[in-house]
């Protein structure tokens, strides 16, 4: 356990008050857990993860203040192409229903925004990152419900009246 000899499990505790969710809870309640004796396998499972990445989330508590070891470094990474108000407009575009903007579709897909976003703005993105746009404005993707391929197309799914 030399990886937390520097750190106690009431610092551990602290941190951990301090963090709501996701990775960086992740890593503190792997810490918690080694200290209080658990094995790298055990934590691995529990957690979900390999243990080398265990490992390396128990070296962050080594190698770097106790505050900041939970929390990935900021990684660089190019701007966004729609920022600031043009960002926060089409997202309130996004609560919109298609139509309201002119569009025949019902509901927003990622061809749709593509092409919304490259008239209005004039951006073009990757289809994947047009994924990723509709669930940071909160949306979820719908599909139509798929049918069975030996389904009869003539054979009508029976209605029911309340």
């Amino acid at each position: 356990m030399s990886r937390l000899d520097g750190v106690t499990l009431e610092e551990l505790y602290e941190v951990k008050e301090q963090i709501d969710e996701g990775k960086p809870r992740e890593r503190v309640l792997a810490a918690i857990g080694r200290k209080q004796g658990d094995h790298l396998d055990t934590l691995a499972e529990r957690h979900g993860v390999v243990e080398k990445t265990i490992r390396n989330w128990l070296d962050r508590f080594e190698e770097e203040p106790i505050e900041q070891a939970p929390y990935d470094t900021p990684r660089p990474g190019r701007p966004a192409k729609i920022q600031g108000q043009d960002r926060e407009q089409l997202f309130e575009q996004l609560q919109q229903s298609p139509t309201e903007l002119g569009y025949d579709q019902q509901a927003w897909s990622a061809n749709l925004l593509l092409h919304h976003i490259k008239e209005e703005y004039g951006v073009e993105y990757h289809e994947n990152y047009a994924y990723e746009l509709l669930r940071e404005a909160g949306l979820s993707l719908r599909t139509a419900r798929p049918r069975h391929h030996e389904a009869d197309p003539e054979e009508k799914v029976p209605c029911f009246a309340a």
